[in-house]
Order: C-alpha cells, then sequence, then structure tokens
C-alpha cells in the first residue's frame, strides 16, 4: 500500500494534469479539491509546499490564498 507522500503526490499530479494551461491555481481551491480527492487528513504545510514545487515544474503560479 503506498504511503501518505505517495498518495498526496499522485493526486497533486491528477489535479495539476487537468488544469493543464491554467497559468494560476487557487491554494485554496487546490487543498479543498485534494482532501475530498483523497480523503485523507493531511498537514496543509507540506501539501502546500509539494503543490508548489509540483505546479513549478509545469510553469504554473500558485495563488497563496490560504
Amino acid at each position: 500500500m503506498p504511503d501518505q507522500s505517495a498518495l498526496i503526490r499522485a493526486a497533486i499530479g491528477r489535479l495539476l494534469s487537468e488544469k493543464t494551461g491554467v497559468a494560476v491555481i487557487s491554494m485554496k481551491e487546490s487543498i479543498t479539491e485534494l482532501l475530498a480527492r483523497t480523503g485523507q487528513a493531511f498537514s496543509d504545510e507540506s501539501v502546500q509546499d509539494l503543490l508548489l514545487e509540483m505546479a513549478e515544474v509545469r510553469g504554473m503560479m500558485v495563488t497563496l490564498d490560504v
């Protein structure tokens, strides 16, 4: 069974794939979507860091509206 970090990374990857072509995404909306998709409780800071890192690689900016 994959660990929580792997599940969150996979969920972030799917979320960002769906938003391909979008220049800026909302941190608050993204975290809400990730929680709904995974059903997992997780540290907001760890998810924020992963989301920022993975979005940057894809050339997206994240609005820090948390």
